[in-house]
């Protein structure tokens, strides 16, 4: 394996998963430390955006069989933009502190959320176990004063939801 080869990982060490890696997270070797150790950039299925650089052993990653564009890496190594110091402190995965289907409520009043007929205490269901940036999608459906069935399936920042029992 060499640096800017894609790979996944295969095997889940407590250390990993302490740092919310998840088996099949995939990422990009930004660093040969030894022989048998790799720094590896992995990228958050679960979060848009998300990213942690974690030392792992060669052996708990598979190289995949896709690759970087040269064009790419070349970019990103002379980019002025990307300092690899500063993306090295990011150590671990964000945490989607919600599933799927679990019921939330509408912790503030927001016209964001407002303009959608969604207002403070407002009950929905996390549709779908997946973030975007710091928002999840809600589905806050219900039935109106006309007994109309209505949709409002709308991102929320997951700062602005309390989970319900």
């Amino acid at each position: 394996m060499r640096e800017n080869d894609i790979v996944t990982l295969i095997k889940l060490k407590k250390e990993y998963a302490e740092k919310n890696l998840y088996l099949n997270a995939h990422g990009v070797i930004i660093k040969i430390l030894t022989d048998d150790k790799l720094l590896v950039i992995f990228f958050n299925d679960k979060m848009v955006g998300d990213y942690a650089v974690v030392e792992v052993c060669r052996t708990d990653v598979k190289k995949c069989d896709e690759k970087l564009p040269l064009d790419l890496v070349k970019e990103i190594k002379q980019s002025k933009k990307f300092n690899l110091d500063k993306v090295e402190q990011k150590k671990e995965f964000k945490r989607v502190p919600f599933n799927e289907c679990d019921v939330v409520e509408l912790l503030v009043e927001k016209e964001e959320y407002a303009k959608y007929g969604v207002h403070k205490g407002a009950v929905g269901y996390i549709a779908i176990d997946y973030a975007s940036g710091d928002t999840v999608l809600v589905d806050f459906s219900d039935i109106d004063t006309d007994s109309d069935f209505y949709t409002d399936c709308i991102s929320v920042k997951i700062e602005d939801l309390k989970k319900m029992k």
